[in-house]
């Protein structure tokens, strides 16, 4: 059997509209249909199609808040939607995007469904890391430590220079 003789091939517009109406989850798992489709989910237009779309649908507007149990210091990161009716089963459970032996745990920023963190090990807890984390890929990097003295209440700030096209935290 002819594989091409079964595969449909839509105009390049058509796929990309099609799926920058999915969820973040399905994009991760249809990079692995074709080097081509892998191709078309990474380009930075299509993320950025995908990114608008999301920000002008409510479905897709979502609320992240961190909850620690006093009892045993275990912190718990969700995802909830922003609609007026929401269902217990809407709200999702994340995991960190860092060691779960926490001390602490502080969202300082989100903007364009990344959010700046900062979080404290158990084990080095004068010690703390920034990251810069998307929970709806699960992918985070760890942010260079600044280079002026922290003090207990600094915040970071995120956002976005239109004019270099990348995103600034401050």
């Amino acid at each position: 059997m002819d594989v091409d003789a079964l595969s449909i091939h839509f105009p390049e517009v058509i796929l990309m509209d099609i799926l920058s109406r999915l969820p973040v989850q399905s994009l991760l798992r249809f990079k692995c249909v074709s080097k081509y489709w892998e191709m078309l989910i990474s380009e930075p237009y299509f993320k950025m199609k995908h990114l608008n779309r999301a920000k002008n649908d409510q479905d897709s507007q979502k609320l992240l808040t961190i909850q620690m149990c006093h009892e045993n210091r275990i912190f718990s990161m969700y995802s909830c939607p922003l609609l007026p009716v929401q269902l217990v089963e809407d709200v999702q459970k994340l995991n960190f995007p860092s060691n779960p032996t926490l001390l602490h745990c502080r969202i300082h920023s989100c903007y364009d469904g990344l959010a700046v963190m900062e979080v404290h090990d158990n084990f080095k807890p004068k010690h703390s890391t920034l990251l810069l984390w998307n929970p709806s890929t699960r992918e985070s990097i760890v942010l260079p430590s600044p280079e002026f003295p922290r003090g207990s209440l600094s915040i970071f700030g995120l956002g976005y220079d239109s004019t270099s096209g990348g995103y600034k935290i401050f």
